[in-house]
Parts: structure tokens; C-alpha cells; sequence
């Protein structure tokens, strides 16, 4: 039985289709007007970082030389035949050479965040303030704007590091609320949105890829500024996933074939964009509104077909694969995604691998929370991927009133505790983990019989009636305990 979780599918799947229709309306020239800047920043409030949210809940440290790779494959793939496309359209592509095109930034800041994957499994904790205070100040930087995409990597980044280390957590507890709660968030949400639509904030905000020189502020108005976007934000992330359910349905496979969606869907935008152009010049703008998410619909739908995601995972991996085979220790597989956290506690992170409308998911079959995976649900690193297990004789399996077959493996068939699946309900049993054979009989003087080697013996005498009855484990005893009969002396 699957354990996927559909709800970051479907939330995937919502989220890719507000790109599509975000990048049709910005064709039009929307933010003049009232009709079409409603709905523009109601989709750029929240739309990307909560991709970025979903991309780090999926993050997956191991094979990371080949998971960054494939980033830049697909940017090396995209620039060249965007330029090609839009040539054949008559349009300008404004190719710069340390700027990404458009919407490939996102593809060279998912190589940067899952660069420091190893950093946040490692340093939970300071990689989460480092994040925040980088979130936060980093528009003081004057030379960094939208050169390798660093305004919004550093902008954005706080809520890949989120998701990394609380992403399940938070899906989960969002949609736990009740039906009261989950509309408190939603109306906080849309009044935060309502507030940048009425004072006509400059939109520009939301892209993130900007410094606080280019909006003319001083710090203190930018940083402020910067914390507004992100709690509206992360309100509206917060709103959408709580609405979720853990279906499979039509817009699960949407999001589960984001990356095609959003590879595919900038050559769709760009050959309409003749039309788009001048269609405020001849229809209303509900008109055009209404023709926008005809076509995003109709568009998301058709480019989220199996064949293009498949034929796009083939083309990455091969050519990554390639340029890693010169280098095989870049491409040795890892048992986990890190080591254990160096601060204590730690976060382990959701291990469906991949990234969102742009990396790739690799699922496991037993579900988030596989053995061989180091983080898993929850908090704090994971016995499973160490392999650490009970010693023989300690735990709940070996205490007093617990029956266990002799021969039988300790803990089989049992849970490893917190409700995860034992380990040997997926691993071979380790040898030095095993409980004891069966051991040979001795006879004792009378007429019964008693092991004499690791034999398990209840006390008898009387304890306070607090304390634990467990049971003692001896070895062979050197003389018998009982008296011989008359007969044998």
C-alpha cells in the first residue's frame, strides 16, 4: 500500500496551475489594472514561496552532486532553446549572461538551496537563523540583485530551510484545524493580500529579486517590508494546505508532474505572447481574465501528460550520468541524507527526494520514513538509519510477561517504536542482534527439567510494591539448585 502523501502533490498541482495563469496575465500589462492586478497579487503573495516551502519539505541530501547537476542541465537545456523559440516569434530574448532568463531563476536557486542541504541537516538550528537573517537583510547587499538569481535565493531561502527541517510537521498540524481555524488563516491571508492590493505596494516586492537600493528604502523600511511579504506568505501557505486532503485525484497528478508543467509551459506563454500583448486593446479585461485561465487550465492540463515528464527525468539523468562518470565518487550512493545533528536536536526532513516544479521526486515505495534513510518524520535524527537497534536482553521484549518464541528475532513483527515499522520487517536480521538459539537441555536430578543456559527466572522475593518486576537473565549455573533425591546420595 503507497503511504505517498497526495496532499503535497495536490498543493503542487494548485500552485504550478497559478504559475501558468500568473505568467499569461503578466503578458497583458495586468498590474494597471484593477481586474487583473486583483488576482496578480493574490498568485505572486504566496505562489513561488510556497514551491520553495514544498521544495525543501523534498529535499534529500544523498547523490547530491548528481541532484544539483540536474539543475543546471535544465537550465543549459531551457536558455538555448528559449532563444531559439523566441527568435522563431520575432521576440527579443534580453539573454544577459550572468542573469537566468525569466523564470529559469528558479532553477539556479534550486541548485543553491540544495547546495546547503547537508548544512541544515547538519546545523538545524543556525541554518535556520543564518536563513532568516539572510531572508531579511540580505537586500542591504548592493551588488547582489538578479545576478545568479541572488536577490531571491536569499529571499526565498528561509522558507526552503522551513520546509527542510518542518515541512511534514506543519502539513500535518495544518490540517489538523478545525473548519474555524483553517478560516482564521484564510482570512488573515487574503487580508494581508487585500492591504498590498489596496495600497498598491510596489509589486515588484513579490518577485524578490530586487535590493533595497533599487525601492529607494532605507534598512529598516526594507527589512520591514521584507517581513510583511513573508508573513503574508507564509499565511497563505499555511491557508492552502490546511484545505488539502490526502487524495489521489486528477490534480495529484498535476503536481506530481510539476517539473514537465514547468519546464514546457514557458514556450506555451512565449508563442501567445503576440496575442497577449495587445488583447487589452481589444476585449475588457474580465474578458481577458477569463480567456487567461481558459488557457491555463487547458495548458497545465496538457503539459502535465506522463510521457513529457518522463522524457524530461530521461534527459536529465542521462546527461548528468555522463558528466558524473569521469567522477564516480560524486555519484556513490548514500545510505542516508546526513549524519546526525551536531546541535542536538536536530530535524529530519520528509524523504520523498526531489524538488518542486523542477526537481525530481524519488518516492520511496515503503513511503516518507524508510530505513535506510538517516532523517525521516518527526524531529531529531532517526535510529533506522544508523542502524542502531536494542541489545539483546534490554527493551520492552525481554522484560517480565512478555512471551517470546524461542529462536525468534527480538522485536519481530513488532513496532520500532513511535509508530515506525521494525527493522526487521525490512532488513536482513543482523547477526549480533539476534536473540539466542535454541539452546540444548540439561537434565536435573527428580522428573523436570529446567534450561540451564540464558534461562529466564522470576524473583521471588518481595519488593516494594512500586518497583519494576522484570526478569533476570543468568548464565549456566555451576551446581543444581535442587537437592538430589535420598536414592542419589
Amino acid at each position: 500500500m503507497s503511504t505517498r502523501d497526495y496532499r503535497i502533490d495536490r498543493a503542487k498541482g494548485i500552485l504550478i496551475f497559478t504559475v501558468v495563469l500568473g505568467h499569461l496575465l503578466a503578458r497583458t500589462g495586468p498590474w494597471e489594472s484593477p481586474i487583473l492586478g486583483a488576482p496578480m497579487y493574490l498568485i505572486y503573495s504566496f505562489h513561488m514561496p510556497a514551491f520553495v516551502f514544498l521544495a525543501g519539505i523534498t529535499a534529500k541530501s544523498n547523490r547530491l552532486a548528481e541532484r544539483v547537476l540536474t539543475y543546471f542541465v535544465l537550465l543549459a537545456t531551457v536558455l538555448p532553446l528559449m532563444w531559439v523559440w523566441m527568435w522563431a516569434f520575432g521576440l527579443n530574448p534580453d539573454y544577459e549572461f550572468l542573469r537566468p532568463f525569466w523564470y529559469t531563476w528558479f532553477l539556479l536557486s534550486m541548485a543553491w538551496w540544495m547546495i546547503t542541504v547537508p548544512f541544515i541537516e547538519r546545523f538545524p538550528r543556525t541554518m535556520l537563523v543564518a536563513s532568516l537573517v539572510v531572508g531579511l537583510f540580505g537586500g542591504m547587499l548592493p551588488i547582489l540583485d538578479t545576478e545568479l538569481s541572488a536577490a531571491r535565493t536569499m529571499a526565498f531561502w528561509p522558507f526552503f530551510v522551513i520546509g527542510k527541517l518542518y515541512g511534514k510537521q506543519i502539513i500535518g498540524w495544518a490540517g489538523s484545524l478545525a473548519i474555524w481555524q483553517k478560516l482564521g488563516f484564510s482570512i488573515a491571508a487574503l487580508g494581508v493580500v487585500a492591504y498590498f492590493y489596496h495600497d498598491q505596494v510596489d509589486y515588484n516586492w513579490l518577485y524578490g529579486s530586487l535590493n533595497f537600493a533599487h525601492f529607494k528604502v532605507g534598512v529598516p523600511e526594507g527589512v520591514g517590508l521584507r517581513l510583511i511579504m513573508d508573513i503574508g506568505a507564509l499565511l497563505m501557505t499555511l491557508a492552502l494546505l490546511s484545505w488539502l486532503s490526502n487524495t489521489k485525484d486528477t490534480l495529484a497528478k498535476i503536481g506530481r508532474n510539476s517539473l514537465a508543467v514547468y519546464v514546457l509551459h514557458g514556450f506555451v506563454v512565449r508563442g501567445l505572447q503576440p496575442v497577449l500583448d495587445d488583447s487589452r486593446n481589444v476585449l475588457h479585461d474580465a474578458i481577458v481574465l477569463l480567456i487567461c485561465v481558459a488557457l491555463a487550465v487547458v495548458w497545465t492540463g496538457l503539459l502535465s501528460w506522463s510521457p513529457f515528464e518522463r522524457a524530461l527525468r530521461w534527459w536529465t539523468s542521462t546527461i548528468t550520468g555522463l558528466l558524473l562518470k569521469p567522477f564516480p565518487f560524486l555519484r556513490r550512493e548514500s545510505s542516508g541524507s546526513g549524519g546526525r545533528s551536531a546541535e542536538g536536536s536536530g530535524a529530519r526532513s520528509a524523504t520523498a527526494g526531489g524538488a518542486v516544479a523542477g526537481g525530481v521526486q524519488s518516492y520511496s515505495n515503503d513511503g516518507y520514513a524508510h530505513p535506510g534513510d538517516a532523517y525521516a518524520e518527526g524531529d531529531g535524527p532517526s535510529r533506522l538509519g544508523f542502524g542502531v537497534q536494542p541489545l539483546p536482553g534490554a527493551g520492552y521484549d525481554h522484560s517480565a510477561g512478555y512471551e517470546q518464541t524461542i529462536g525468534q528475532p527480538s522485536g519481530h513483527g513488532q513496532s520500532a517504536g513511535c509508530g515506525q515499522p521494525s527493522v526487521d520487517d525490512h532488513q536482513p536480521i543482523q547477526p549480533g542482534f539476534t536473540s539466542p538459539a535454541q539452546v540444548e537441555q540439561y537434565p536435573l536430578p527428580g522428573t523436570h527439567q529446567v534450561p540451564q543456559n540464558n534461562a529466564t527466572y522470576e524473583t521471588t522475593q518481595e519488593v516494594p510494591a512500586d518497583a519494576a518486576q522484570r526478569a533476570v537473565r543468568y548464565r549456566r549455573l555451576p551446581v543444581y539448585l535442587s537437592t538430589p533425591p535420598d536414592d542419589e546420595r
